[in-house]
């Protein structure tokens, strides 16, 4: 049992960045149908219905009552910004690119909770850390010469960085009262709520507007995957890690998502990646499992 218990939230962080991984890969596809509002608000709606299942067929419940709710709302808030910033990153620069770009979350994590929880970096974490900003150079002047790369995207992305740091800390924080299903529930219905009002504002209300992606194969597909596998599925499994690992460790699992996410924009969406490209997202990846990884005595200072 100690032993499923350990290694139980590592094989969930593992599987649901995976599925972080492919939602580049199926939210680029969507998004050459329609808006990113429209498809965030179909994604969150029938994300939100199926959520809604279990709790009407009482295998599961919903307690809010007497709990404390402000990290549970940030941890919402958060999560409709990554969305929100993460779609226009992938509109204007692609799906691979955007993969890479986000492997640095965990050093804007660390940079917060240096500011926030006063948990300072070591100088050893530092130096890795510039490392990775050399890597994420490297990579947006590959990107801008492979024409694939935007400086609106890479500000929507700057911001999907900061949006995905504070989502890590307000979800370990509310781990703490509240289970990964009602996580998980709250974050759709703020996600669900917020972007349909959004679609509809840029339709000017008019629905059967809103309706039509809804009637192509090219978009309903990717939408339901993007439910299914990156909207309910990984949100469980991230959020149950989430729980039990601490930020740091549950950071390494970050590095799954630009590794899928990169295979998948290269190998199916055929998208450009050249030499210093990899370069650069070698760099980044290293430096982020470096950072990620225990300082010499940790364990030991942990266990004395």
């Amino acid at each position: 049992m100690d032993r499923k218990r350990v290694v139980l939230p590592l094989v969930t962080a593992a599987l649901g960045n995976m599925f972080w991984g492919v939602s580049y890969l199926f939210t680029r596809t969507a998004l050459q149908v329609t808006t990113p509002e429209i498809m965030l608000s179909v994604r969150f709606t029938i994300s939100l219905l199926l959520m809604s299942v279990p709790l009407l067929l009482g295998r599961e419940k919903l307690s809010f009552k007497g709990k404390p709710l402000l990290p549970l709302i940030g941890m919402a808030v958060a999560e409709t910004m990554v969305f929100f910033t993460e779609s226009y990153g992938i509109l204007y620069t692609n799906a691979t690119f955007a993969g890479v770009f986000v492997a640095v979350t965990p050093i804007v994590a660390m940079a917060l909770a240096a500011l926030i929880l006063k948990e300072y970096p070591t100088r050893r974490q530092i130096l890795l850390c510039l490392l990775t900003v050399v890597g994420v150079i490297v990579t947006v002047l590959a990107g801008k010469s492979l024409g694939v790369v935007t400086a609106i995207g890479v500000v929507f992305l700057v911001l999907d960085c900061l949006s995905m740091a504070f989502y890590r800390l307000f979800n370990r924080w509310s781990g703490r009262n509240f289970s990964s299903f009602e996580r998980t529930y709250a974050v759709l219905l703020v996600c669900a709520v917020v972007f349909t009002a959004a679609a509809l504002i840029s339709v000017k209300g008019d629905v059967s507007a809103y309706l039509v992606p809804l009637t192509t194969p090219r978009f309903i597909l990717p939408v339901l995957a993007l439910c299914l596998l990156c909207s309910v599925a990984a949100n469980i499994l991230v959020n149950y890690a989430a729980s039990r690992l601490t930020v740091a460790k549950l950071s390494v699992f970050s590095s799954i998502v630009t590794l899928v996410s990169t295979l998948s924009g290269v190998l199916i969406l055929k998208e450009p990646f050249s030499l210093q490209s990899g370069v650069g997202t070698a760099l980044i990846l290293f430096g982020v499992w470096q950072i990620s990884r225990p300082e010499k005595g940790e364990n030991e200072e942990k266990t004395a």
